[in-house]
């Protein structure tokens, strides 16, 4: 009888287990009907404070789309001389144009015009950028072709926009902008710029302002590598940080960050020693995401002739980084973009040399799950910048994330929606007692003690040290539910967890320190 006991178990044992297995959670991706029109490059992200988000690019005039039609089919042998034109004639102007996404419908608006000019580049290497301050202004910056940039602005959500202006007469060569709203609404941007060669200097220069603001630019870096893009994240407590790839007298050509801290720049520091020496500029800079002051960083690197993709993890607000994660399938042209999740999930993209595109997920716990290819072999150009940018950040329990991606093809300029099923992928790991459950990995820690007390506003103070990126040093406000408020005391250590909601920082997950 124990034998038929036994073999019935070990029959059913196997079945009881694969009934408990469920499928493993799955990133969806679906195409998304594009606004713009043929030919359209240099598409970039950018979020009002409202959530909106806005894709802008630039289309190809007509003339331009007509010619290069022409010479695609022309009978004429590759070299031939084109016909002498008795009048050079004026040059096509291409389309800045923007749309807004409605989170509801899952669409784009009807394309509008920003602006429509010889001097806006047709490129994906160097591309207009939008940014959105704190009272809605809408700036767009976009370099001239001739070394130089201009700038337009909206203040009626694009209806209207102002004659474009020089971003600066100092300057005769500017490129690579990064923009950023800082969390008093102000714009911080961030670019390349070659005035000092009229010292002598062949390096570029690193220079930073507050848009609006009549101050002198600020010089960051004396010496940083042309033509890789900067990159730029905001923190709660006013300050910034700053990635962009650097350059030696060896010619060693890494990635560095620069901490603004609301008036001033700390001084740059390498993010990691890659010692990648090369004679030519690379194109491909750094991308940056912030959630609190914890910091996403993503870059290409091919020091030693091994080209990779590398993420790290900041939980101080730039200060330290953890050693890097490889990301790539072997053979990546870089190009990356990173975003960062409410629950301290990492997202990266980048694009393999096949002309494929891929995300990864980096867990709370700094471990690298499986890539999701996001567009097969073939659809992009290794010289195409992808971008992407959040769209529904970590809620809690088994919800999902939503995050737009945006590539320019041969054809077409697409739009990508990318679910990824983050809270089941946290609770599939809860489930084995390996991570923490997804509310405990929600907010910022901070200990401290109980400064004041107002029950009646539902509020205490506690003084802390600093919190890098969320609160500096000091006695400061936070919203508490009452059964926290019932449960501390005045000059009490405590252990929590503080997040911001609506604007207002509260306390959470309080636990009482021994003693006072």
């Amino acid at each position: 009888m124990r034998l038929v006991l036994l073999a019935l178990a070990l029959a059913v044992s196997p079945l009881l287990h694969a009934a408990e297995e469920k499928p493993a959670p799955v990133t969806t991706i679906a195409d998304l009907p594009s606004p713009a029109g043929p030919r359209a490059l240099g598409a970039s992200f950018t979020t009002a404070p409202d959530g909106t988000v806005w894709l802008s690019w630039v289309e190809a005039s007509a003339e331009n789309l007509a010619a290069a039609a022409a010479k695609k089919s022309s009978p004429h042998q590759h070299g031939a001389a084109e016909p002498a034109s008795a009048t050079a004639a004026p040059k096509p102007a291409n389309t800045l144009r923007f749309s807004t996404f409605d989170a509801a419908a899952k669409t784009w608006s009807a394309a509008r015009t920003i602006a429509s000019r010889p001097d806006i580049p047709l490129s994906s290497a160097d591309f207009p950028l939008l940014a959105i301050d704190g009272r809605g202004t809408v700036t767009a910056v976009w370099t001239d072709g001739r070394g130089g940039a201009l700038v337009s602005s909206s203040t009626d959500r694009g209806a209207t926009w102002t004659s474009p202006a020089p971003w600066t007469r100092e300057s005769d060569g500017v490129e690579k902008f990064a923009f950023v709203r800082l969390a008093d609404g102000r714009v911080l941007a961030a670019w390349l710029d070659n005035r000092a060669i009229k010292t002598g200097t062949k390096l570029q220069r690193l220079y930073t302002r507050i848009l609006g603001d009549s101050a002198p630019d600020t010089l960051v870096d004396p010496s940083v590598c042309d033509c890789c893009q900067t990159a730029l994240t905001a923190f709660p407590d006013g300050g910034a940080l700053l990635a962009y790839r650097g350059r030696t007298t060896e010619e060693v050509r890494d990635i560095r960050t620069a901490r603004f801290r609301g008036k001033e720049w700390d001084e740059p520091r390498p993010l990691n020693n890659d010692n990648w020496r090369i004679l030519a500029c690379p194109m491909n800079g750094p991308r940056l995401a912030s959630d609190g002051g914890r910091v996403a960083v993503a870059w290409f690197t091919a020091a030693d002739n091994d080209p990779r993709v590398l993420a790290s993890f900041s939980p101080d607000a730039g200060a330290r980084f953890l050693l890097p994660l490889r990301l790539d399938r072997g053979k990546p042209a870089g190009h990356v973009d990173t975003l960062i999740l409410r629950d301290g999930a990492l997202l990266v993209t980048w694009l393999e040399a096949d002309g494929s595109f891929w995300l990864r997920r980096i867990t709370p716990d700094f471990a690298a799950d499986e890539p999701v290819a996001l567009a097969p072999a073939g659809t992009l150009s290794v010289k195409t910048n992808p971008r992407v940018t959040l769209l529904r950040d970590y809620i809690g329990g088994t919800a999902p994330v939503q995050f737009l991606a945006t590539f320019a093809t041969d054809s077409a300029l697409r739009t990508l929606l990318v679910t990824v099923p983050e809270g089941d992928l946290l609770t599939a790991k809860g489930n084995c007692d390996c991570a923490p459950t997804p509310d405990q990995l929600v907010g910022y820690p901070i200990r401290g003690a109980v400064a004041a007390l107002a029950t009646d506003r539902g509020t205490l103070h506690i003084v802390h040290e600093e919190l890098p990126g969320l609160l500096f040093a000091g006695t400061h406000e936070f919203h508490a539910a009452p059964s926290v408020l019932a449960a501390v005391q005045l000059g009490r250590r405590v252990f929590g967890r503080i997040e911001q909601r609506n604007g207002q920082w509260w306390l959470f997950d309080v636990r009482l320190a021994a003693g006072k």
